[in-house]
């Protein structure tokens, strides 16, 4: 296993990858362009993604990259405030503090070779408009089961920002909802979320399953207490990372 931390650092806790973390690293890094990692909470799923898009941003001098999730107080609460901190105290510690938080007009993250992690809600106009008017060479959806396939392909378009290390990369998380859902669609069945036809190219679309499970070592024991008592498809969904056969809104 790999340890996320410098760990003559006595500042941070160190943090190891387990061994699902790592097969899913590969699936992150592997030549697909979209790649989605799906499955019940807690599992790193946020943290495995993010570690990526800094290391891409790291890596590329002035490129840009863009993290959206359907509400834009969502992004900035889970994603700006928490996660994301915590991967850079845990991968890069001391990183943070070099970058500047830009938050008036637009939020996001400026790093210290000029690259850019910009935040989007999708459930803004206004927003949208403004950050889909620049070219990314990532882009993350967060929590993904809540956004629109037709907002996905909306930010899609931006994906486009030429640079000389950097493969065009499209992150995806979620838990899983239902199979009627297009992330079932596209990661599952590959097929056209819209048309339903086969993908014209399967591989393009990468998924890997990763549950609370493959995190043990990073949870409190208490927290599976929960998970374990929650009703049959809470259960299904947040421990064990599976589709519901009936959509929700069905019930």
């Amino acid at each position: 296993m790999t340890s996320l931390v410098v760990l003559d650092d006595p500042r941070h806790k160190p943090f190891k990858f387990t061994a699902k973390q790592e097969a899913a690293r590969q699936v992150l890094n592997s030549d697909a362009t979209h790649v989605a990692l799906g499955g019940g909470s807690r599992s790193g799923k946020t943290l495995l993604i993010l570690s990526n898009v800094i290391t891409r941003a790291l890596k590329e001098n002035e490129s840009r990259h863009a993290i959206f999730r359907f509400r834009f107080n969502a992004v900035v609460s889970s994603v700006v405030l928490e996660t994301l901190p915590d991967v850079m105290a845990m991968r890069w510690p001391g990183l943070r503090e070099r970058c500047k938080l830009h938050q008036k007009p637009d939020y996001y993250l400026e790093l210290p070779n000029g690259s850019e992690i910009w935040f989007c809600g999708l459930e803004d106009k206004d927003r949208v408009e403004k950050v889909l008017g620049k070219e990314y060479s990532t882009v993350h959806f967060n929590e993904c089961s809540q956004i629109p396939y037709l907002s996905v392909v909306t930010a899609l378009s931006r994906l486009a920002q030429k640079t000389e290390s950097l493969r065009l990369k499209a992150y995806y998380d979620f838990n899983p909802p239902s199979k009627v859902h297009w992330t079932y669609k596209q990661f599952i069945e590959k097929r056209d979320p819209v048309t339903n036809q086969p993908a014209k190219n399967e591989f393009n679309y990468g998924f890997y399953l990763i549950n609370p499970a493959d995190n043990r070592d990073n949870i409190a024991p208490e927290y599976f207490e929960i998970l374990e008592a929650m009703p049959p498809r809470q259960r299904n969904r947040f421990l064990l990372g599976q589709f519901a056969d009936v959509d929700e809104g069905a019930l």
